[in-house]
């Protein structure tokens, strides 16, 4: 004989996994502009010792991991927009899915602006007015 399930009991299993959809949903929020900024703050800081070494491959280094931090909260928030679909009840699952979309969204802008700092290095001397 199986026993009945309690209606609160199974409202807290979809609510705990709601919230783990969330924090998913979130990742898109968080890395894509934290990468930008990091992009941006470290990328102007290490500018006097790149023209004193001479070299410029640790600020590309710093570009491809702040891309990479940008494209794991895109999937990141890829991946909540697709499991939003099996959320319920309904105004979870929306929720969700727009967390998950502004995610996305954060990301796009995130990436966007760090091709914007990053593109011009390669036509500006970044190390005029340095002092060296």
């Amino acid at each position: 004989m199986q026993a009945e399930s309690d209606p609160q009991q199974d409202d807290l299993i979809l609510a705990k996994q709601e919230g783990r959809e969330a924090l998913s949903a979130w990742a898109g929020w968080v890395m894509a502009p934290a990468a930008w900024a990091l992009h941006q703050g470290i990328g102007y800081a290490m500018v006097p010792w790149l023209c004193a070494l001479g070299t410029r491959w640790p600020y590309h280094a710093l570009t491809v991991f702040a891309v990479g931090l940008c494209i794991g909260g895109a999937l990141m928030s890829r991946k909540a927009l697709r499991r939003s679909r099996h959320i319920r009840p309904e105004h979870s699952r929306m929720r969700v899915r727009m967390m998950a979309l502004i995610g996305l969204m954060f990301s796009a802008a995130a990436f966007g602006g760090i091709l914007v700092e990053y593109l011009p290095s390669f036509l500006i001397d970044t190390c005029n007015g340095v002092d060296r």
